[in-house]
């Protein structure tokens, strides 16, 4: 006989193991199973379907927050390459028109002249 399955139908007594009654009791739960969802059964998943529903909504709320920030940090990183380059752009200007021949060329519209000569010391005699 057999010895690896010792609990099988036995054909002269004509009865099942409990092994098999458990089986066929899974295959008629199985078979009887459909996809509605009783009242009965309803009141039982709506707090996992409320939590499953939260989590997607905190997902959702997350990702668009993401996103919003991506954009703002793009947005802030392209405004500051721009002011960037505006302060090189005047800081090179300012630099030209300090020159002291720009100066002088400025001043000469207002009939100020440029001094060629060293300025002279005049100094004072200290009495003792």
């Amino acid at each position: 006989m057999n010895q690896f399955k010792p609990n099988t139908i036995n054909p002269e007594k004509g009865h099942e193991s409990p092994a098999n009654e458990q089986a066929d009791e899974m295959l008629k739960k199985a078979s009887d199973f459909t996809f509605f969802i009783d009242k009965d059964n309803l009141s039982k998943l709506m707090p996992p379907i409320f939590m499953a529903v939260g989590i997607i909504v905190v997902y959702i709320a997350l990702s668009h927050f993401h996103v919003k920030s991506l954009r703002e940090k793009e947005e802030l990183k392209n405004e500051l390459t721009e002011l960037r380059s505006e302060y090189i752009s005047v800081k090179s200007s300012l630099m030209k028109q300090s020159n002291q021949s720009s100066v002088a060329k400025r001043l000469s519209t207002d009939e100020i002249k440029e001094l060629r000569t060293p300025p002279l010391i005049i100094e004072k005699d200290v009495k003792k």
